[in-house]
């Protein structure tokens, strides 16, 4: 019981941090534009309980949609974000397979390293962050220098 309560709780916590906004952006997507904050009419109320629910289907308006296939501008965005899409997919899978079989059938003791190569591009970001800050924050960084400018610190 405990292992099933343990396994339980991530899949709810995703279930909810999932679910809860994609809930939430399609009652946006189906309300009417109003010029107030936030800028849509509400669409369902719960404090009227199942009356209020009954009332918010019956009223499901689907013209955003409608207004989002008719216009051409909204299909050349879909086109040109399917076209990016599948040409990086493309990209990537010519680009993986190879490495990948080249490491899988590599010598034990090239495969660290050869992990290390595909693994080493994802830190770089963090590194820049790292070493910007210990710029900054060092014995001789900025921080440091504008601190003993000011004579707070000798």
């Amino acid at each position: 019981m405990m292992r099933k309560l343990l396994v339980a709780i991530p899949y709810g916590w995703l279930l909810v941090l999932f679910l809860v906004p994609f809930l939430i952006v399609l009652k946006i997507s189906l309300s009417d534009l109003a010029i107030a904050i936030p800028p849509y009419t509400p669409t369902l109320d719960l404090s009227e309980g199942w009356a209020g629910f009954t009332a918010f289907l019956s009223e499901l308006d689907f013209d955003n949609f409608i207004f989002l296939t008719e216009d051409d501008l909204y299909w050349k965005a879909y086109l040109s974000s399917l076209q990016i899409a599948l040409i990086s997919t493309v990209v990537t899978l010519i680009v993986g397979f190879p490495i990948a079989y080249a490491m899988a059938n590599a010598p034990d003791e090239w495969r660290p390293a050869l992990m290390m190569l595909v693994i080493l591009p994802f830190w770089t970001s963090f590194l820049i962050r790292v070493y910007a800050w210990m710029g900054i924050l060092s014995s001789e960084g900025l921080l440091n220098q504008f601190l003993i400018w000011l004579g707070v610190i000798d």
